[in-house]
């Protein structure tokens, strides 16, 4: 039975999409998905899961809204799919010297190579900042030495630019998934 971590965009952050682990792990187990684990209070899971990724994410997002009266942004990946993740960090160097400092946003589709202008034009409206990105397909890494919270590279500023939601994770919490999600 394959193994799947799902992600879930704007949980339990900034008081913002509430929704307590323990309640994941029930809709999850409910659905029937098995060896159902949580990561932290920001809206990470591994679990096995019969069925195919579109169905996954699709039961997932349905459960998620009926719970919680709200839609739901689910992103699901594959133990393999971090391990190209991790192998093609650009910012290893930086990750290995402080996880918390190199983000990566998963994304919601693949934006063509053009759609990195509008990350570009983050980047020169804000010269006081020294984030850096790299866009690999549905995958987008950040490096924020300055830390996270002042980051120009928000959510809506990065859907704005690229056409795809996503949702970010620090290095550490990428690792740790995948260390979960291992076979």
């Amino acid at each position: 039975m394959p193994k799947y971590v799902v992600l879930l965009r704007a949980v339990n952050v900034g008081g913002y999409g509430k929704l307590a682990m323990a309640d994941f792990r029930r809709i999850l187990a409910d659905l029937g998905y098995r060896n159902v684990q949580t990561y932290i209070q920001s809206g990470n899971a591994v679990f096995d899961a019969p069925d195919q990724p579109p169905k996954v994410t699709k039961a997932v997002a349905s459960a998620l809204e009926k719970f919680t009266r709200a839609p739901a942004s689910v992103l699901i990946r594959t133990h393999e799919e971090l391990t190209r993740v991790i192998n093609a960090n650009p910012f290893a160097a930086e990750a290995a010297a402080d996880g918390a400092r190199v983000h990566v946003a998963f994304l919601s589709g693949s934006p063509p190579a053009s759609a990195a202008a509008g990350l570009e034009r983050i980047v020169t409206q804000y010269p006081e900042r020294r984030d850096r990105y790299h866009l690999s397909g549905d995958t987008l890494y950040l490096h924020l030495p300055d830390g996270a919270a002042e980051t120009r590279f928000t959510p809506d500023r990065v859907h704005r630019a690229l056409g795809f939601n996503g949702t970010a994770r620090n290095w550490n919490t990428v690792l740790k998934l995948h260390a979960m999600s291992a076979p």
